[in-house]
């Protein structure tokens, strides 16, 4: 009985100093962050329990104490009450920012906005409700396709790694909301930033997905017939596989979910063949 207790108070110490660590890199990842509060609170709430098993460890294995039995003991139950108040209140709060103010902590740049109308027909074939994979067919070719669906009924959102100026002029997308993929760190990039942005593009890290799925969800919540493509590569190439994954699937099922279309462009070599084949399983090819 005293080794399993042993073991598992000698688990309960490393699990609590990898928790520490785990909690210090993801506050440095979600402090510059606006919605972060909640956040806050559930970090320092793991940080409070980590220490009350950091101390209860070396209080029962190695007799260690602060000042006098009473006074360790209490400070442990005073780390394990604090811990449970401040998870309890983050928890709380997350809850309430889900509930009631669900996208207010992100910039809301990227409304549905009518392009026009333009004459011809599409080259590709698309329905309502369905995602599509484009590994084969001409970047301009795709580009270009969106841009007429724009002007075709669609209202239109890109997420692209090119910048929104000369995605502009080159497929005349004049309002349509751009997400552009970019590290440019914004407050040094001076005057090519404010030339590369209008008020219907902002810059988007590709490595924060979250942000990704905040301002798609705000924007399927506002559209009527929404046409979605997103340019892979770079998430791909920044990402993990599965993390990038993750949100194509999450786009997949929320246009579906609106009766959208969703267009996901990408290098044929970009991925190997049974990674393109977990994306087949859910995206149907474009013809």
């Amino acid at each position: 009985m005293a080794l399993n207790f042993s073991v598992v108070s000698l688990l309960s110490f490393f699990m609590s100093i990898i928790a520490i660590y785990l909690v210090f890199a993801i506050m440095q990842k979600v402090y510059s962050e606006k919605h972060r509060k909640p956040w806050l609170y559930i970090g320092t709430a793991a940080i409070a329990l980590s220490l009350s098993e950091l101390l209860r460890f070396f209080y029962y294995s190695q007799n260690y104490i602060v000042g006098t039995i009473a006074i360790t003991e209490g400070v442990i139950y005073s780390l394990v009450f604090f811990a449970l108040a401040f998870l309890s209140y983050g928890l709380l709060l997350e809850y309430l920012i889900l509930r009631y103010y669900k996208g207010k902590f992100v910039k809301i740049k990227f409304i549905p906005v009518d392009e026009g109308s333009a004459s011809g027909d599409l080259d590709i074939n698309i329905s309502n409700g369905v995602s599509y994979l484009s590994t084969k067919k001409n970047r301009d070719f795709i580009y270009e396709q969106f841009s007429l669906a724009t002007k075709q009924g669609f209202q239109g959102f890109l997420i692209s790694e090119d910048n929104p100026t000369e995605i502009r002029k080159k497929y005349k997308l004049l309002k349509t909301p751009i997400a552009w993929l970019s590290q440019i760190d914004k407050n040094i990039s001076g005057n090519y930033l404010k030339d590369s942005l209008d008020e219907n593009s902002d810059i988007v890290n590709p490595l924060q997905i979250n942000n990704l799925i905040s301002f798609l969800d705000n924007f399927l919540d506002q559209s009527s017939n929404p046409i979605i493509m997103v340019d892979c590569n770079l998430l791909f190439r920044l990402n993990s596989f599965y993390i990038a994954l993750e949100f194509l699937k999450y786009v997949s099922a929320r246009v579906s979910k609106y009766n959208g279309v969703a267009i996901m462009m990408m290098s044929p070599d970009l991925l190997q063949k049974s990674e393109l084949m977990e994306l087949e399983q859910f995206l149907k090819t474009l013809d």
